[in-house]
């Protein structure tokens, strides 16, 4: 778990969203652990991120979900060179979604999934993975919950890997808490616990840029 005001501290210091800077922490974590595996590869790695298209007067439609595709930036080692590369690659996606209705926004979502459901089927997805992981934001209540009396901690969320995608970040806030889940495969991504110290040393390193 990460504070919500810590994080936003650090937006608002960018004049980017809290999101683009999650972004970057994951991007920075990333790096880390790849270097430390000595497996950084020459290209930057790229996320499938889930946005939502659901217009402001629509309460009927059940699922108004889409998706872009954000180029992290992990190429570079100046997080600065990173964080830029992420807004310039996810407003990219935002404006190109803001185009579209509500039905088509659900329709590209679709098609932007066929190269991996593809890829899973022929069996190649392990070696041509459309993208290199699944990075998620969910909204959560900002009040505190209680069940019968026990307090709600925390929220962490248990995404889907599957061939093609070995690393899931999702992230729910919570009463001014941002709980993140990394859900992996401990044969393409061993020791995964470790990115939770890399989130935190990309964040600092995050802080002190601003």
């Amino acid at each position: 778990s990460w504070s919500i005001d810590r994080v936003r501290a650090v937006s608002k210091a960018a004049n980017v969203t809290i999101n683009d800077i999650v972004l970057t922490m994951c991007s920075g974590a990333l790096r880390r652990y790849l270097e430390e595996q000595d497996e950084l590869p020459e290209h930057s790695l790229r996320a499938l991120v889930p946005v939502s298209v659901r217009a402001e007067d629509d309460f009927d439609s059940p699922l108004a979900i889409s998706y872009i595709v954000a180029d992290l930036g992990t190429r570079h080692e100046d997080p600065l060179d990173r964080l830029e590369t992420i807004v310039d690659s996810t407003h990219a996606g935002k404006e190109m979604l803001g185009e579209l209705s509500s039905r088509e926004a659900s329709l590209y979502a679709t098609l932007i999934q066929t190269p991996l459901f593809v890829a899973s089927v022929m069996g190649v997805a392990d070696w041509f993975p459309p993208v290199s992981a699944v990075i998620s934001n969910i909204p959560g209540p900002k009040e505190e919950l209680y069940w019968n009396g026990a307090r709600l901690l925390g929220t962490y969320p248990i995404s889907a890997v599957f061939h093609g995608f070995a690393l899931n970040i999702t992230f729910v806030s919570y009463h001014g808490n941002l709980d993140f889940g990394i859900i992996a495969c401990r044969r393409s991504v061993p020791r995964v616990q470790r990115i939770i110290d890399y989130l935190e040393q990309s964040l600092t390193e995050l802080e002190e840029m601003v």
